[in-house]
């Protein structure tokens, strides 16, 4: 005697063929966004890896400025040759640390102008794939 399926069970797998269908269709809705924001946080860790390594420099150089200061004001030998010393050390100090802002500034501009871009090219490819 062969059995026949019951109602219930050619039901059940009606329902799981439109799941599966539905899950299917979903997934390839989504798939281009998911690849827009997987491209767009892999940029933004660079471009911070990029931020945080120049910020890093720029606190490093200026510590070992400091130690050479301390290092030439210890040895001044009398008020002259401190305030001498010491108009030295703040002008360089400016000096550099004026270079160092503009070199962060810029970076900080070109990582922005990336974020961007990175954006627009994400919104760009996803909307392609949406229209096919």
């Amino acid at each position: 005697m062969t059995l026949k399926p019951t109602q219930p069970a050619q039901d059940f797998g009606a329902i799981e063929a439109q799941a599966k269908a539905t899950m299917e269709s979903w997934m390839a809705m989504q798939r281009p966004m998911f690849t827009m924001i997987t491209e767009i946080n892999g940029r933004l860790i660079d471009q911070a890896f990029r931020v945080n390594t120049a910020w890093l420099g720029f606190m490093s150089r200026c510590i070992e400025h400091e130690i050479e200061a301390t290092r030439r004001l210890m040895g001044c030998r009398n008020v002259n040759d401190f305030v001498t010393t010491y108009r030295d050390v703040v002008d360089t100090a400016q000096r550099e640390v004026r270079v160092e802002v503009e070199q962060l500034s810029l970076l900080n501009r070109d990582v922005a102008g990336e974020t961007v871009a990175a954006f627009r090219e994400g919104f760009e490819e996803a909307a392609q794939e949406l229209r096919h």
